[in-house]
């Protein structure tokens, strides 16, 4: 059984090895950003944004409560060319995983295949409920595929230092 989205694991950094007093943001395409919270008060930069509450970032709730909203707005700056910064708390798990799941189902790319284009551009440390969160998405999106969960989890777990 899955532990709980805030459950840490000694494999996974905990928030407290973040820092929240510094923003951290990187441009993922031509007009999405990606960021943690203090990003969103870097003037001119990048332009509006999108916050994705902690508070709505736990498992199934997140696909099915957020994901369109999240796409509508997204695609709504992108249509006019705008810049869009999405971010959370400390930018390193849920907005990453919105980013992703965008690239997923509005740019038909792969779960890996838009993660990694996320994470060499960004730090990323996907929790694993999130990780559940977009497996399920990569199924649901190319159903009768080979999918093995636990492969894509271990692909999209990997660490990334960042300096």
């Amino acid at each position: 059984m899955d532990q709980p989205c805030s459950a840490e694991k000694p494999w996974i950094l905990g928030p407290e090895h973040f820092q929240y007093s510094e923003p951290v943001i990187s441009k993922v395409t031509d007009y999405i950003y990606v960021g943690n919270l203090n990003a969103a008060s870097v003037p001119g930069e990048p332009g509006p944004t999108l916050n994705v509450p902690d508070a709505l970032g736990d498992g199934p709730a997140l696909k099915q409560r957020c994901f369109e909203d999240i796409n509508e707005c997204i695609n709504a700056s992108t249509e006019k060319r705008k810049r869009v910064l999405v971010h959370c708390r400390d930018g390193f798990s849920l907005a990453p995983t919105c980013i992703i799941q965008y690239l997923m189902v509005k740019q038909n790319m792969r779960l890996i295949a838009a993660y990694e284009l996320l994470r060499a551009k960004y730090p990323v440390n996907i929790r694993e409920c999130h990780q559940n969160v977009l497996v399920s998405l990569e199924t649901a999106l190319r159903p009768g595929g080979n999918v093995d969960p636990e492969c894509f989890k271990q692909a999209i777990s990997r660490k990334v230092a960042w300096t």
